[in-house]
């Protein structure tokens, strides 16, 4: 049967076993458990609610040791509380020191403080500058851009103007519908045979039918002046 022992500020718990009064406890790494299988949130189950348990018999001897283990954890704990105290009286001489020590550390964190807060001026004040300096060179880098791009824009209407004067002087020589008539008896007055031949002299002839016999000697030597600086 299990049994609880009032001791270190928590419940222990046995299996009625004999404690030995060498029995060595670590109080810090003791884990209290209430139970094992039912959580403490639940409900008594209604088997158990009318249900009184039997007081437990302990035997004399075992009594006997769990009191002088009572006895000598109370022992313990009252050594424990009078170490603390005299350790607490003899801080308490040396407080002006941590105090001093801690205005002392509060001084410097003030000025490391202050130190900080020069730096991130000074280094503001550069961020301003090198940023006033992008500035400026982006502007003078858009400004460069917006001359180039309309010194572009100036030369491609100057050469789309050249093409249309160029093209308003081709237009002077189109066939329209009011100049075809003539420009039909004109082609029909002036055949034009783009047919030419070649002797092995190198001499062009122009012409389908045009022979060497039919050319003028005048046309001739223009024909063999030009065959040779062909």
């Amino acid at each position: 049967m299990l049994r609880s022992i009032n001791a270190i500020g928590c419940n222990f718990k046995y299996l009625g076993l004999q404690v030995a009064s060498d029995l060595k406890i670590n109080p810090i790494c003791v884990h209290c458990v209430r139970w094992k299988r039912k959580p403490r949130w639940l409900p008594v189950a209604k088997s158990k609610i009318y249900r009184i348990p039997e007081r437990p018999k302990i035997p004399e001897n075992e009594r006997i040791e769990l009191k002088r283990l009572h006895d000598r954890y109370n022992t313990h704990m009252r050594a424990v509380r009078k170490y603390f105290a005299q350790e607490f009286r003899d801080s308490s001489a040396t407080s002006l020191a941590a105090l001093q020590e801690t205005k002392d550390e509060e001084e410097k964190h003030l000025l490391c403080m202050k130190e900080n807060e020069e730096w991130n001026k000074q280094v503001a004040l550069l961020r301003e500058q090198r940023l006033i300096k992008l500035k400026e060179a982006r502007h003078e880098s858009i400004l460069a851009k917006k001359v180039a791009f309309e010194e572009r824009q100036k030369e491609r209407l100057e050469k789309a103007e050249q093409l249309v004067r160029e093209e308003k002087e081709r237009a002077k020589f189109y066939i329209t519908a009011d100049n075809i008539d003539r420009a039909i008896e004109e082609a029909m007055a002036s055949p034009v045979d783009h047919n030419y031949a070649i002797d092995l002299e190198g001499h062009m002839y122009r012409g389908r039918k045009t022979k060497p016999s039919d050319v003028p000697p005048d046309e001739l030597e223009k024909i063999k002046v030009q065959g040779q600086v062909s």
